[in-house]
């Protein structure tokens, strides 16, 4: 059991340990962590001993995530701890989940059939996406596709990770959030002309 004070809620609280990173440089026995306090429910950074046994440390950092507010919820959220993840350097597990809320996006506009990249090419062919936008989905897929399947040799470093969460970010932007301002836009427009009985 893991118990310490929330660095968020002021609690002391069991934590839950739901990502172990490798060790620094600095220290081979701290492993850098992503925690969830039992309290409060707010993700928390941390080190934690080898087998996530201990906590040797909590990070009163900030972490941050992104808002989504036109995007359905589940793949909101998801994207969200996408951006929570960078926040706290845990980079491999934000490129999984943007792989996956590539893939959640497909699925919701009844895209279900083969594989992630037919599914990201079914995605342009409805133009849904715009070709940059599939490429960048693409891009997604193949690093999101070597952590999938355990291919961890190389590390994935801050700039990587930014990038691809800005990649599925756009994804999400073409889909779901312009096309949701534009329909705004065409309500207003709508009462407008209702208001006036023209």
């Amino acid at each position: 059991m893991l118990v310490d004070t929330c660095p968020r809620c002021g609690a002391r609280a069991q934590f839950e340990v739901v990502w172990i990173g490798k060790p620094g440089s600095w220290s081979r026995e701290r492993y850098p962590a992503a925690l969830v306090c039992i309290a409060c429910g707010s993700p928390v950074a941390g080190d934690v001993s080898e087998r996530g046994h201990h906590i040797l440390g909590l990070w009163a950092d900030r972490v941050t995530g992104k808002e989504f507010p036109d995007v359905p919820r589940h793949i909101a959220e998801t994207a969200d701890e996408a951006h929570r993840c960078h926040s706290i350097k845990a980079y491999r597990a934000a490129v999984l989940l943007a792989r996956s809320v590539i893939e959640a996006t497909a699925k919701e506009k009844e895209i279900t059939n083969g594989s992630l990249i037919k599914k990201i090419d079914e995605m342009f062919d409805r133009r849904l996406i715009r070709e940059h936008v599939k490429d960048g989905a693409h891009e997604v897929r193949h690093l999101g596709n070597d952590m999938a399947h355990g291919d961890f040799i190389d590390p994935v470093d801050a700039e990587e990770s930014g990038l691809i969460l800005t990649l599925m970010s756009e994804l999400l932007e073409e889909v779901f959030q312009s096309v949701a301002r534009v329909q705004r836009a065409r309500d207003l427009r709508a009462a407008k002309v209702t208001g006036s009985g023209a």
